[in-house]
C-alpha cells in the first residue's frame, strides 16, 4: 500500500495496488502541475478528506478528466473521469508519498504533448 498526503494534510490517499511504474507526462497541464502519476481502478484508491469543500476541480480540453487540487495548500491530488467520478481508471499524484516510496518506483516519461507514447 502507498500512502500520500497533500502538503497541509487535509487530503490523503491509500493506493492499494502495485504500480509497475509512475508516469511523468509532458502534456500542457501535467507539466505545469509537476505531477507524477500512478494509476489504478478507483476501487483500489481510498481517499480521505476529498470533497467539494476541500478541493478545487479543474477540467480542460476535451473535458474528460477532472483534476483535483487541495484548496488549502494547492497540492494536485488526482485526476478522475469527469463522466464517472470515483469510478473506473484514476490517477493519484505519487509526489504526495514519502520520498523513499517515490524513489523506489520506476519513472517513465510519457509524451502527452505530441505522440502519446512513452519516450523511454
Amino acid at each position: 500500500m502507498i500512502k500520500g498526503t497533500c502538503h497541509c494534510g487535509q487530503i490523503s490517499y491509500e493506493f492499494n495496488d502495485t504500480p509497475p511504474y509512475a508516469n511523468r507526462c509532458n502534456c500542457s497541464i501535467c507539466r505545469r502541475l509537476g505531477t507524477l502519476w500512478i494509476y489504478s481502478d478507483a476501487s483500489n484508491i481510498k481517499l480521505e478528506g476529498l470533497d467539494d469543500s476541500t478541493s478545487i476541480s479543474y477540467s480542460h480540453g476535451d473535458q474528460e478528466l477532472d483534476f483535483r487540487t487541495c484548496n488549502r495548500c494547492g497540492t494536485t491530488i488526482l485526476w478522475q473521469q469527469l463522466a464517472t467520478p470515483g469510478e473506473g481508471r484514476m490517477a493519484v499524484n505519487l509526489n504526495m508519498a514519502d520520498l523513499d516510496v517515490v524513489n523506489s518506483i520506476r519513472i517513465r516519461h510519457f509524451d502527452g504533448a505530441d505522440t502519446w507514447t512513452h519516450l523511454d
